[in-house]
């Protein structure tokens, strides 16, 4: 599915405006936060993606093998799925994608022959080798418009919003 996102953000009073009808007690204030922060998420997605497209890779296929580059011993599919947050179906779409290009392959397990590990491949290390020299300076570059101390402050209401993610499954 095509991710959207609004090019032209509403000011908070335009977005107070339209949805003062909606709830009785709205505050616009999380709704504008939460525009702001999709829009920051969408637009790095967007651009790096780009560069990935190059490569015939997405993000979620560069965090895999960047996943898979910091464990050389292996993963299986299911270990996979579950620190990447996707369903095993999900991962072996990935994995037969991947597979295809070259950047993985699949080995027996050292201790369950029947069972097996996703590897990098040569060509795997070499994707990212070349990717990483043009990835990391746009990212930095990004982020250099914020201070150290300013980062150490997101990094922290970040983390509070990762923890807080279970209320989003109250119903």
């Amino acid at each position: 599915m095509a991710k959207l996102y609004l090019q032209n953000l509403p000011t908070q009073e335009e977005v107070h405006a339209r949805v003062a009808g909606l709830h009785p007690d709205v505050d616009v204030k999380p709704l504008y936060t939460n525009m702001l922060f999709m829009k920051v998420a969408a637009e790095l997605e967007t651009h790096f993606d780009d560069l990935l497209s190059n490569y015939g890779l997405s993000s979620g296929r560069f965090t895999l093998l960047i996943l898979l580059r910091n464990h050389p011993e292996g993963l299986k599919p299911s270990e996979l799925a579950l620190q990447l947050g996707v369903t095993q179906a999900t991962i072996s779409g990935l994995l037969n994608n991947l597979e295809k290009l070259e950047l993985v392959s699949r080995q027996t397990h050292q201790t369950d022959g029947r069972a097996f590990v996703i590897k990098l491949t040569q060509k795997g290390h070499e994707i990212i080798q070349d990717i990483f020299p043009k990835w990391y300076p746009r990212l930095a570059a990004f982020w250099a418009v914020i201070n150290g101390e300013e980062k150490e402050n997101i990094n922290g209401l970040l983390g509070r919003m990762i923890e807080n993610t279970a209320v989003l499954n109250q119903k």
